[in-house]
């Protein structure tokens, strides 16, 4: 059985596709984990992508990156909701495929 892969491993994937397949702009906010009061240093529920596509159909969004088995953080439901509010695209990510698709979903790509 493969095991499982974590969370930057998934992130590192899906970065080398959005950047070296479609050449994308890849802005990652990712952070490590601050000791004191804890949390990062970024404003509670900001995904760990920024993307910037190169065509009318999807010109930015957001992904949020999660392992096998994560979830989402109250905060990152908050931001997922202003996110669908304002109708900016946003994503939660476990696999490199779901970028693949909603990529697909939005006219963005076209499968092969």
């Amino acid at each position: 059985m493969a095991k499982a892969r974590g969370e930057a491993a998934v992130s590192l994937e899906i970065q080398g596709f959005l950047k070296g397949v479609l050449d994308y702009a890849v802005y990652s906010t990712e952070q490590g984990y601050r000791r004191e009061r804890g949390g990062t240093r970024q404003t509670p529920g900001i995904p760990d992508l920024m993307v910037f596509g190169s065509g009318p159909e999807l010109p930015f969004f957001f992904i949020e990156v999660k392992g096998p088995k994560g979830k989402l953080r109250p905060s990152q439901i908050i931001f997922q909701g202003e996110c669908e509010r304002m109708d900016v695209p946003y994503l939660v990510a476990y696999d490199v495929r779901d970028v693949f698709d909603f990529l697909v979903e939005k006219g963005a790509i076209t499968p092969p």
